[in-house]
């Protein structure tokens, strides 16, 4: 009986390794060969074994075990300022994008705000390494109106409204980088956009702590455009600011002659453990979504290459990140 138990155990356990690592494959494959073949299960099974190939592939990939990177050779230095990759975001003929972008200079970041839509359209930052025992700033204690943008909102106007007050630029990145005015800075109207709990404080808030406690220390600066997708006449809180539809962002860095970057894209209706290697698409697509054109001053062939393709994963940390990556994953939201 007992080598029967010992035989059972053994099969059980081969059985799981080899489902853990089917699934990671599958999670792997282009996102419509997945659709395709989710189709032909009955929607429980094929949502667990995403689920299960998704969570063992956001480890795998950290380590640097599976997926892979959109990369292009660069010897030469990226054609950047102390806060942007490429140029900023410019605004395409016939674009959806709001027509009336101002751009306002902010310490550790700069804005592209729409008083029509009374938020940012985008902001761009860069995170750069820092010590660990960088100190973030004491929170501020609310959110105020920019004097420099036109029609920023009153921090009330978010009140009761069902949304989080979402930053574009984020907290911990900036402040843990260029100090408590920039700190403030994050938290004016100007930078702040209408945010689904779900969303900010799930994907997003992902995405915003591997960019300022993870990446830097494997690739060294990291640049981020971050933007919002709102809809013609779309909906609006009862103050008036504009309600996006979706989010996204585009990560770029340089280490040892390869520059990567990839892109997410995040519906307002995205749930808080969704896993954020899913919202992974090409910059191609954010292009054809926003009508703005991303790192414009790269040279032509090193652009296509990085915005054409979609990477299969998120950036690797290494294994403390993952550990740390790990942690984050439990903490709670604050």
């Amino acid at each position: 009986m007992h080598r029967f138990l010992k035989t059972l155990s053994g099969t059980f356990s081969l059985a799981l390794l080899l489902a853990l690592g089917a699934s990671n494959w599958y999670v792997h494959e282009p996102r419509f060969w997945q659709e395709v073949q989710a189709q032909k299960w009955p929607s429980q099974a094929a949502y667990w074994f995403q689920h299960v190939g998704n969570v063992t592939a956001d480890v795998t990939d950290s380590l640097g075990l599976t997926g892979h990177d959109v990369t292009a050779a660069f010897a030469a230095a990226l054609p950047t300022n102390s806060l942007f990759c490429a140029g900023l975001p410019k605004r395409l003929a016939n674009s959806p994008a709001p027509d009336d972008i101002t751009v306002l200079n902010k310490t550790g970041f700069i804005v592209g705000y729409s008083p029509s839509l009374r938020h940012p359209v985008w902001v761009v930052y860069k995170a750069y390494p820092v010590s660990r025992q960088a100190v973030l700033p004491p929170r501020p204690a609310s959110f105020l109106p920019d004097t420099a943008a036109i029609h920023s909102p009153q921090g009330k106007d978010y009140a009761k409204s069902g949304y989080d007050r979402g930053h574009m630029a984020p907290n911990l990145a900036i402040a843990t980088r260029y100090g408590k005015t920039a700190q403030t800075q994050t938290f004016l109207t100007s930078n702040i956009c209408p945010q689904r709990p779900s969303l900010n404080q799930g994907p997003w808030r992902d995405v915003e702590f591997r960019v300022a406690d993870l990446w830097p220390d494997c690739y060294g600066n990291v640049w981020v455009i971050a933007g919002a997708l709102s809809a013609p006449n779309g909906k609006r809180l009862a103050s008036g600011v504009d309600i996006p539809t979706a989010f996204y962002q585009i990560v770029v860095s340089q280490s040892q002659g390869t520059v990567r970057a990839f892109a997410v894209l995040m519906p307002q209706t995205i749930r808080r453990r969704t896993a954020t290697r899913t919202t992974l698409v090409s910059i191609d697509e954010i292009e054809a979504l926003t009508g703005l054109d991303f790192l414009t001053d790269l040279p032509d062939d090193i652009e296509q290459k990085l915005e054409a393709s979609t990477p299969s994963r998120l950036w690797p940390a290494g294994p403390i990140g993952t550990c740390r990556l790990l942690r984050e994953y439990f903490r709670s939201y604050d």
